[in-house]
């Protein structure tokens, strides 16, 4: 009995060396240089010119935290200089954040940024957040030549002859669907972490503090299209803030109304489709 005991022990202890043999020999997919990759050189870039390539390496050989999808560097850049051959490992890549400090790859290509100050109205009501699309309003001043200026009049509505409203210092839409990319010096604001119901009434009793407190709103732009900013921004300038589906569309200017929505009884909200069909 003691001898087939044994025989069994023995048995047990040859198959798991085998299986542990078998699991280090086991191929597996991994990502390697295939030859030199400078510090700081795109990930996306060595994928596409094949400078970093598919390869399969025994398990036993692997170094820990081995890359073996390229989603898993996607967008990243190389943290040190590669000369070839290496399986490349997770710590060999970081964010362009990471690897220089600087804010400005958070900017698309051919963009500046360009900080204007608004206070809690015209910046919508610390509502924006970065990421957000947002329209820009600057006040015109009228000449005081221009009829809707004549006799001095003072800023507001007014109507001379009963059918038309005139205004002396309206707005014009100086820029459409303008990215935010922070809010006073927050770049990326984090999002909170899901709150315990405890923690959620705690907190609606103590609202947080505003985003935009200090009215510091930076946004992203061609150069040309910074400098308009630049120069209107002594005008008033308001935001609007867009839905991500926002699409850009004529927006005249107008310094005469025949007639206002209030007036008439009707609604501002143009009608769909499915409303106008309806009818």
């Amino acid at each position: 009995m003691i001898g087939g005991l044994a025989a069994f022990l023995t048995l047990n202890y040859v198959r798991g060396v085998e299986n542990d043999n078998a699991a280090k020999n086991q191929l597996v997919d991994v990502l390697i240089a295939s030859g030199p990759i400078p510090k700081g050189t795109s990930a996306d870039e060595a994928l596409a010119t094949k400078v970093i390539v598919p390869a399969k390496r025994r398990r036993a050989d692997l170094p820990a935290s081995v890359i073996t999808r390229s989603a898993e560097i996607s967008g990243q850049v190389s943290a040190l200089d590669m000369a070839g051959g290496e399986v490349l490992t997770s710590a060999m890549f970081v964010s362009p954040e990471e690897r220089t400090g600087s804010n400005a790859s958070v900017l698309d290509k051919g963009n500046v940024a360009m900080t204007v100050q608004v206070d809690t109205a015209s910046g919508v009501a610390d509502l924006i957040r970065v990421g957000d699309s947002v329209n820009i309003m600057a006040k015109a001043t009228l000449d005081s030549t221009d009829p809707a200026a004549a006799g001095g009049a003072a800023e507001g509505l007014r109507t001379a002859n009963g059918e038309n409203w005139t205004v002396a210092n309206p707005y014009v839409t100086v820029l459409q669907n303008v990215k935010v990319v922070a809010i006073n010096n927050i770049v990326d604001a984090p999002k909170a972490p899901a709150a315990t119901p405890a923690e959620g009434a705690e907190a609606a009793a103590t609202p947080a503090a505003p985003q935009t407190a200090n009215g510091l709103i930076t946004v992203q732009l061609p150069p040309d299209q910074a400098q308009l900013l630049a120069t209107v921004q002594s005008a008033g300038l308001y935001m609007t803030l867009n839905r991500p589906d926002y699409q850009p569309t004529p927006i005249p200017f107008v310094t005469e109304f025949p007639s206002f929505s209030g007036q008439l009884g009707t609604t501002p909200y143009p009608a769909t489709a499915g409303e106008a069909k309806g009818q």
